[in-house]
């Protein structure tokens, strides 16, 4: 969620195990964070609304369901309103048939700190590097063979170049 919003993108709904939370301007993730570490739950947030219902259903451009596992189901997939879903590969046909489905690859800028990192900071730091390397090299596999949003088949695409790539400098591959 932090990498997506550094890049403009609003979060609109945050949603735990014991609860979720709404708001249509926007919730912070950093103060989220910080609310949540503080306080042990993300309810009682001060700048959103508890939410009623499931927060796979809510009206939104992209839902990414990553609390917990196999929350989209077979049943409550058909209700899902957002344009572009981060799905496991088995619930992809399922989703296909509802508007079509693209995994989401965040990406991140490495962020420089004023003061001295934390071990957290230099993970997170990291990972951004890592996350964006990975996600230009995969749109522009995406490019090269036409595959438009189709990510999923891009990413797996670029792993078996780079397969090939380090078997035919070893010489055992077949031309």
């Amino acid at each position: 969620m932090r990498y997506l919003h550094r890049f403009g993108a609003k979060c609109i709904a945050v949603g735990e195990s014991d609860g979720s939370i709404w708001n249509p301007d926007g919730i912070d993730p950093k103060e989220l964070e910080d609310f949540k570490l503080q306080h042990g739950s993300i309810l009682g947030f001060p700048k959103a609304k508890p939410y009623e219902g499931s927060i796979l259903e809510a009206d939104c451009d992209i839902l990414i369901p990553a609390a917990s596992e196999k929350q989209l189901t077979k049943s409550n997939a058909p209700r899902v309103k957002a344009k572009i879903v981060s799905v496991q590969e088995s619930l992809e046909r399922k989703f296909g048939k509802h508007g079509g489905t693209i995994p989401i690859v965040p990406t991140a800028e490495f962020q420089d700190r004023i003061s001295g990192a934390s071990e957290k900071d230099i993970v997170h730091s990291g990972l951004a590097y890592t996350m964006e390397r990975s996600a230009r090299q995969i749109m522009r596999t995406a490019m090269k063979y036409n595959l438009g949003l189709d990510l999923r088949t891009a990413a797996y695409v670029n792993a078996i170049e780079k397969v090939f790539k380090v078997y035919n400098e070893a010489g055992v591959t077949f031309t």
